[in-house]
């Protein structure tokens, strides 16, 4: 679908102006309609984040505009999921201009079934795919520098586990990670299936203290877990790499990404069952700690 016409659903007039003049420079024709029943021919409509009750006004868009995409316009998070997409407050015209084209060219789902990675959540772990959710990681990044709040990442990964490793054992592992991980994480975070191994944490407004200790608590859950594969009993780990963003420091996502894979790496090498991170070469010292292994588990019961 090609979208050039839009409609602005936003009851504050400066929200409004300013939601308007970035679909304008993004090329796109903007209607009259403020209400969903002026609505008419528009292909996107974007619901302001001032409207008290969008899922209500979402529902309505919908009906007097079956074929129209609904936008969510908002300042903070990127959970709507009464809407078919959400538009980052403040607007950026070159933001969605990539958004749309995006859309433009996703196949309707009835068309072709995505094969695993591909398609907006993982199968088995019910978490984001990163080829659909990337875009929204980068933007998370950029505006944690802009306005100055702490944020941290952390990949997951299970350690090596002794014996046959097949597709049903490796989604149970999957299964009882996505699972510690809802558990650990707040409405805020994003957990992403990274890899078909590997699972990608966001934690906005979290610096490294914080970060550390959802790690910690995550991979104490699992490996108090065990698993039955076949006549056997097993008795899973994980390892986490963690970095974190913080204010006043120039970094990017694939900054991120790399040192916590270091300390994913640093972690498996030191045995697994641990959490590690790695501090920027650029703010290095002598005395910078280098890891943090997770405590000694109690005993099992």
């Amino acid at each position: 679908m090609t979208i050039k016409l839009a409609a602005v659903i936003e009851p504050n007039a400066a929200r409004y102006k300013s939601v308007v003049d970035a679909l304008k420079k993004a090329g796109l024709k903007v209607s009259s309609a403020r209400e969903p029943e002026e609505l008419g021919r528009e292909q996107l409509v974007v619901l302001g984040g001032s409207l008290k009750s969008p899922t209500r006004v979402a529902r309505e868009v919908r009906r007097h505009a079956p074929d129209a995409l609904v936008f969510a316009g908002q300042a903070k998070g990127f959970k709507a999921p009464w809407a078919d997409g959400v538009l980052p407050l403040p607007v950026s015209a070159n933001d969605l201009k990539v958004r749309l084209a995006e859309r433009e060219k996703q196949v309707p789902p009835a068309a072709l079934a995505p094969r695993p990675g591909e398609g907006i959540l993982d199968l088995t772990t019910n978490f984001y795919t990163f080829a659909h959710f990337k875009e929204v990681l980068f933007v998370e990044v950029k505006r944690a520098r802009r306005y100055g709040f702490p944020l941290a990442l952390a990949l997951v990964a299970f350690d090596p586990i002794s014996g046959r490793m097949d597709a049903e054992l490796q989604t149970q592992l999957m299964g009882g990670l996505a699972l510690a991980i809802r558990r650990s994480l707040r409405d805020t975070d994003y957990p992403v299936q990274h890899s078909p191994d590997r699972v990608l944490l966001l934690m906005p407004h979290t610096d490294l203290a914080g970060s550390l200790i959802v790690a910690r608590r995550i991979c104490e859950r699992v490996a108090r877990a065990t698993l039955q594969a076949g006549d056997t009993i097993v008795h899973p780990t994980i390892s986490l790499g963690v970095a974190a963003g913080e204010p006043g420091r120039e970094y990017g996502f694939s900054d991120l990404v790399r040192q916590a894979q270091d300390g994913l790496t640093a972690a498996m090498s030191r045995g697994g069952n641990r959490v590690e991170f790695v501090t920027p070469v650029a703010d290095a010292t002598p005395s910078a700690p280098v890891g943090a292994p997770v405590p000694p588990l109690p005993p099992r019961a």
